[in-house]
């Protein structure tokens, strides 16, 4: 009888113990800034050139080379403090950049990646800051190539959010304590009977 009432005593200090834990991950989960990510691709082609139908030539590969090369000039101009304050004029540039990740995705893709509170804001910075540095790419266009360009994929940007729901963060911590506190209690059982024996 002492025995199921110590159990009982037990159970219940673990489920209110992984009770509040869950309870209080599950809290700070809801005020964790930048709650939404978009997220979307750039993909940098070149038009080949009329091939000449006498002579076989590597156009094809040679604007695929190309495209590949401007690719890594692209990403600077993306990341760059000057696209990101024309994109948000007033913002801090530097609280921004925290905010935006751009990496090559393969030979000619650019994935960006921007940071919000909201949903719309996390599209509509994404969509500010593309279209700023392909306005960038065609004004310098005439200077460089003229038949490189810069487009979005179809769909982009996606925006998802950046850290789990509450009830799933909840569920985990829970799950997590009940498991860590009935381990740690059968350890301190099973020495307190090596001892006792």
């Amino acid at each position: 009888m002492l025995y199921n009432r110590y159990m009982k005593l037990r159970i219940a200090f673990i489920i209110g113990v992984s009770l509040v834990v869950g309870l209080v991950e599950a809290g700070i989960s809801l005020f964790l800034p930048n709650q939404y990510t978009a997220k979307g691709l750039l993909v940098v082609i070149r038009k080949a050139d009329e091939p000449n139908k006498d002579v076989f030539t590597y156009e094809g590969n040679y604007a695929q080379q190309n495209a590949g090369s401007y690719t890594g000039t692209f990403l600077a101009i993306l990341q760059s403090p000057t696209n990101l304050a024309t994109a948000e004029p007033g913002v801090n540039v530097k609280k921004l950049s925290r905010l935006v990740k751009a990496k090559r995705e393969g030979s000619q893709a650019v994935g960006l990646n921007v940071k919000s509170d909201s949903a719309d804001q996390a599209k509509n910075l994404w969509l500010k800051i593309s279209k700023s540095a392909i306005k960038t790419h065609e004004e310098l266009k005439p200077t460089g190539d003229p038949l490189i360009s810069v487009i979005t994929t179809p769909g982009s940007p996606v925006v998802l959010k950046t850290y789990p729901d509450w009830q799933t963060v909840f569920g985990a911590g829970f799950a997590f304590c009940v498991i860590i506190l009935s381990t740690i209690i059968l350890i301190i059982r099973y020495l307190k009977e090596e001892h006792d024996n």
